[in-house]
């Protein structure tokens, strides 16, 4: 089996406005020393919610 990596590319069409603000790097995570994992500053907060879910696991 060959170990590839997995990239997600989200995009949703909306309004643009003239003013809008650049993203930059918020946070960086690495989840093993082969994976890491970028946040940028105008993540959605379900994205940010349902990443930190899936790769800190806890019993609730």
């Amino acid at each position: 089996m060959d170990n590839k990596h997995d990239f997600v590319q989200v995009k949703i069409d909306g309004p643009r406005s003239t003013n809008e603000v650049k993203s930059q790097k918020a946070m960086q995570f690495r989840i093993d020393q082969n994976k890491t994992v970028v946040g940028y500053n105008r993540i959605n907060n379900y994205i940010l919610d349902a990443f930190l879910k899936a790769v800190f696991p806890h019993d609730a």
